[in-house]
């Protein structure tokens, strides 16, 4: 199968675990317990890897990475509103100009600077979610956070990570085996927090 297949798939999944997030932010007009600086670590690895694809020509990962981050910055946008009470008109402009910004500047270093900026994101990305879960379930508080958002970010980056292997590409095979199993451990983080509080 040729690896851009997986890098298609990827971001369909990818681009896809946003929704769920976004509709429960909006249907509970809550955020509670969702991690803002796990999102904008997701908008700043979008736009990275965007960067990244740009310079090596990559179509799989320049059209994984412009949806991925079209469907990102709502999310963060919506935290701003709900966690930071800012302005709509600050919420959504800030997200966007630094997102055009840093691809803008970001296209202009050597590969090896958006792919760096990527492979940290990518570990990153998960860790302060899974430290705020790990917090409220110690609390006995069950989080925001949306399952369906989970799943589907897991099932991202491991079609992310057999595209990696298919390139091969070991900033992104390094990046997906640490955010594949980061993952994981929210997942089981969240799923315990809500069985103890139905329970």
């Amino acid at each position: 199968m040729d690896a851009e297949w997986f890098g298609y798939a990827g971001a369909v999944l990818m681009t896809s675990m946003s929704l769920p997030q976004i509709v429960r932010i909006t249907r509970d007009h809550s955020a509670a317990g969702v991690s803002l600086l796990t999102w904008c670590i997701f908008g700043v690895s979008g736009v990275a890897w965007l960067a990244y694809g740009l310079i090596l020509q990559a179509p799989a990962i320049i059209i994984g990475n412009v949806t991925f981050v079209a469907t990102t910055l709502p999310v963060i946008m919506l935290l701003l509103r709900r966690q930071r009470r800012w302005g709509l008109l600050l919420a959504v402009a800030a997200p966007l100009a630094a997102g055009v910004a840093g691809v803008a500047l970001l296209v202009n270093t050597p590969a090896g600077v958006p792919s760096t900026i990527g492979v940290l994101c990518g570990i990153m990305t998960t860790v302060p979610q899974l430290i705020e879960s790990v917090q409220r379930r110690r609390a006995g508080l069950v989080s925001e956070v949306s399952m369906g958002t989970l799943g589907l970010l897991l099932a991202g980056q491991a079609l992310w990570l057999s595209y990696g292997l298919a390139r091969p590409d070991l900033p992104m095979i390094i990046t997906n085996v640490i955010a594949v199993t980061v993952t994981v451990s929210l997942i089981v983080v969240e799923a315990g927090a809500r069985r103890s509080v139905t329970a």
